[in-house]
């Protein structure tokens, strides 16, 4: 057996989906709780039931961007976390385990 320690891995997407319900959770509850639910969300139905067509050639690349995007930050930090440490760093805390 090796007497190296290794903590857990975070779980991003457990945390990025627990916040999504939690957010809609929290609009769910909102408008429930408004006395007259059109004052505050009255706006969504003629958005949504107006869209054009044209909307979606923008809408498309700009998912998708947005994606690249939020995957290009993903890999950048998972790669700097598993990156060994500098020689001179493992070599001073060698010097202060001695």
């Amino acid at each position: 057996m090796s007497d190296t320690k290794t903590q857990p891995g975070t779980r991003w997407a457990g945390i990025v989906w627990g916040a999504l319900f939690a957010l809609a959770a929290g609009a769910g509850i909102l408008i429930l709780a408004v006395p007259d639910p059109d004052a505050v969300a009255g706006w969504i139905r003629p958005m949504l039931f107006g869209l054009r067509p044209e909307w979606f050639g923008a809408v498309v690349p700009l998912t998708i961007g947005a994606l690249v995007i939020a995957l290009g930050v993903y890999f950048v930090v998972r790669r700097e976390r598993g990156r060994p440490a500098p020689a001179a760093a493992v070599e001073a805390d060698a010097a202060q385990d001695a």
